[in-house]
């Protein structure tokens, strides 16, 4: 099935993207680099985003996909974000993504039954 990878990640990541209010032509950071960001991070390139990957691991074909930049969890991202999405399970990272947010910027994390957002 096609469509069977788009179901449970995408459905994910589709709503942590939307709720995460990136302005058009932003600029959103994604912590942890599973399923979900690998589709959220292609939905938000077709749409004119600039992605910023931070995880653990190798970098390289994330900038393949097109990211701007992909450095390590814990690093700052190259610019400040608009807005940023936290996959990774890692609650640490919580003011981690804080801190890398512009003024105004919202964090949107998944949660098992819904995704919250904390604006800025």
């Amino acid at each position: 099935m096609d469509l069977a990878p788009l179901l449970c990640a995408g459905i994910i990541g589709h709503r942590a993207l939307r709720r995460a209010g990136l302005p058009h032509g932003g600029r959103l950071g994604l912590y942890g680099f599973g399923g979900s960001a690998h589709l959220c991070a292609q939905v938000a390139l077709a749409e004119g985003t600039t992605v910023h990957v931070m995880t653990r691991g190798a970098a390289a074909w994330r900038l393949e996909l097109g990211a701007a930049s992909a450095q390590d969890a814990y690093a700052r991202p190259p610019e400040p974000l608009d807005s940023a999405i936290l996959f990774a399970p890692v609650g640490e990272l919580v003011p981690v993504a804080l801190r890398a947010l512009d003024r105004g910027g919202v964090l949107a994390y998944p949660l098992s039954r819904a995704v919250e957002a904390l604006p800025i």
